[in-house]
């Protein structure tokens, strides 16, 4: 029996929420970037980035992910409390893990049936001054649908859950 076909991504084209390359961001997407101060030294930047290749951004939010470890190619659901009472299942797929010398975490695309399209990359940055920070970067737009008629109520719920992604690395150091 052959397994079923892989959802194709929600958008394209694909893998410019890294840099924020103009001519990979799909028009009509908006565009973001958000980052907080975690620490400092090269101890905070390696146990920064192994917590968000464990997916600690997401899950010190209160959202629940479908896998242990980022993995390269893996589908994943993320389970979002909307409201803090109704679960809301998002769909991504792990499209790169960042492995540089001053930066560390992954990118992922989203799914058809997640309440957004677009992309969005975790990482972890340390600078030569050895301060750490965690940056949240990408680009999404609302899903077709009734997300589009609650596209103001889907950007305020984007920017709460991305405070608490940041918040959750900087209370991990404290």
């Amino acid at each position: 029996m052959d397994a079923a076909p892989r959802p194709e991504l929600s958008y394209a084209p694909h893998g410019g929420s890294l840099n924020l390359e103009p001519e990979r961001v799909p028009a009509g997407f908006r565009v973001f970037r958000h980052e907080a101060v975690i620490g400092s030294g090269a101890e905070r930047w390696a146990s920064a980035a192994a917590e968000v290749l464990e997916w600690g951004l997401q899950r010190g939010a209160g959202i629940r992910v479908s896998t242990p470890r980022v993995v390269v190619g893996d589908d994943v659901t993320l389970t979002i409390p909307l409201l803090g009472i109704v679960p809301v299942r998002a769909y991504a797929r792990v499209l790169a893990v960042v492995d540089e010398p001053t930066r560390r975490g992954f990118v992922y695309g989203t799914l058809p049936g997640h309440p957004e399209r677009g992309e969005e990359a975790f990482l972890v940055t340390i600078d030569d001054a050895e301060i750490v920070r965690v940056v949240v970067q990408g680009f999404s737009r609302p899903a077709p649908g009734i997300w589009i008629l609650g596209a103001p109520a889907l950007r305020l719920v984007q920017a709460i859950y991305t405070r608490r992604y940041l918040r959750a690395l900087v209370c991990a150091a404290h």
